[in-house]
């Protein structure tokens, strides 16, 4: 399902919720907003795009497929985040595919139209630059979760940055995640619980010691 939005729905996304008047007037004539099951996939690696997506409500997985077709996880998205590649603020570029791991809302802008609003509003860049920002941080973790953690410190990692998903997903599919076996997982979840760094209540983890569990990884 496809719909327009209001310059008040804009006002709370934070990418836009500095923008005047004019500039959200300007805005609402080249966004729409689109609705997208869980499983269903956004885009392809190397696809070419003449349309931004942001993700206003949800959680998409990014992945690469290797030679041998097997999915290679990389990083999930969360809510209020820029999922386009911009690259030297001129193209749009898939550098890997992207699906939705929950029913989720995506905003769709109009490239040609946002480039020439951004490349004239100095705060509208300066939100561009921190979105960039955060997904060369998002890269620094894969590093970090795929060369320097063992399980433990990858779902110590997990539960400190990520609660929410990590509730939300079935245990196979965050053992997945982490490049880790589900028995492997379930092994640590119980070490992680007897040492009272985290709970089950109501069938939903619990953080109970979180700096202890920021020590395993940090």
């Amino acid at each position: 399902m496809t719909k327009r939005v209001t310059e008040e729905y804009l006002k709370t996304i934070p990418l836009f919720s500095d923008l005047s008047q004019e500039e959200l007037a300007k805005l609402i004539k080249i966004v729409l907003l689109r609705k997208y099951p869980k499983g269903a996939i956004l885009y392809y690696e190397k696809e070419k795009h003449n349309e931004i997506y942001y993700l206003k409500e949800g959680l998409i997985k990014i992945y690469k497929v290797d030679r041998f077709d097997n999915e290679v996880f990389m990083y999930n998205l969360f809510s209020d985040t820029l999922i386009s590649e911009i690259t030297d603020f001129d193209r749009i570029g898939c550098f890997a595919n992207a699906e939705f791991a929950i029913d989720s809302d995506v905003l769709v802008i109009d490239f040609e139209h946002f480039q020439q609003m951004y490349m004239n509003s100095p705060n509208l860049m300066l939100k561009l630059l921190k979105e960039f920002a955060k997904k060369s941080k998002m890269m620094q973790c894969i590093i970090n979760r795929e060369i320097v953690f063992d399980g433990t410190a990858k779902v110590a990692f997990m539960l400190i940055n990520d609660l929410r998903s990590f509730n939300q997903l079935k245990k196979q599919e965050i053992a997945y995640m982490l490049n880790i076996q589900p028995e492997t997982l379930s092994r640590i979840l119980k070490k992680l619980t007897r040492s009272g760094m985290i709970d089950t209540v109501d069938g939903e983890t619990v953080l109970k010691d979180e700096a202890t569990l920021r020590e395993i990884f940090e």
